[in-house]
């Protein structure tokens, strides 16, 4: 299972730039915008005019890609991950899911 979730990464994953100690390194992955930093982020928060808030996704990456506090690129804008889990299927983990916060973008993190 694991190598088959590894094949859809790299055909269907969008690559990121993962700012790494020695450099850069590319992976792909899949990101949705969250629209909220709130553990309910599957849940959006509309403003009046049907505007969403901006800065917090999540990203669905590769096993061991990333780590708290790392920046991933995404769109040309730098993300700080905040968050991240191992997906388990059985004893096998299969990916990474990380909750990331757009760089520059008032920390609103546990609001």
């Amino acid at each position: 299972m694991r190598k088959l979730v590894d094949k859809i990464f790299q055909r269907y994953g969008v690559p990121l730039t993962v700012q790494e100690t020695s450099g850069v390194s590319t992976v792909r992955g899949f990101v949705q915008h969250t629209a909220t930093s709130a553990r309910k982020h599957l849940l959006p928060e509309y403003t009046p005019l049907g505007e969403l808030p901006q800065g917090h996704y999540l990203m669905l990456l590769p096993l061991n890609a990333v780590r708290v506090g790392k920046q991933v690129m995404y769109n040309g804008r730098w993300h700080i991950v905040r968050r991240v889990e191992q997906v388990w299927l059985g004893s096998t983990a299969l990916y990474d899911w990380c909750l990331c916060e757009e760089r520059g973008v008032t920390d609103t993190w546990g609001q």
